[in-house]
């Protein structure tokens, strides 16, 4: 069994390499710079968890995650220091972030799913 992870970043570059890291047989990563075509994809196709970039063009991960039906984990990534989040976050990770806490995440979520 598989689980789908989002991973939203205006930084396109962000994305290959997210994808890059972290995409496995059992792990499926898709990724989105545009806000509104990743809002629109996750209400029709409701993923595991997401990751998203605080700092995004038109609204920020508050904004975004506010959108999404609670019941799919969140988590903030974000290279502000003290950014403060009116969504409650399943977890808040600062940029830039230790590969072995995304794997541990994601590892989680996959044990979860099994």
């Amino acid at each position: 069994m598989s689980i789908n992870v989002i991973y939203l970043d205006d930084e396109p570059m962000l994305c290959e390499l997210f994808s890059e890291f972290f995409s496995s047989d059992d792990i499926i990563i898709t990724t989105f710079t545009d806000v509104y075509t990743a809002i629109d994809e996750i209400k029709k196709n409701p993923p595991d968890l997401i990751f998203i970039d605080f700092r995004l063009p038109g609204m920020n991960g508050d904004q975004v995650a506010l959108q999404l039906a609670p019941s799919i984990p969140k988590f903030l990534i974000t290279g502000d220091i003290d950014v403060e989040t009116a969504y409650k976050f399943t977890k808040v990770i600062p940029k830039p972030y230790k590969r072995d806490e995304i794997s541990s995440i994601l590892n989680e979520a996959l044990s979860l799913k099994k």
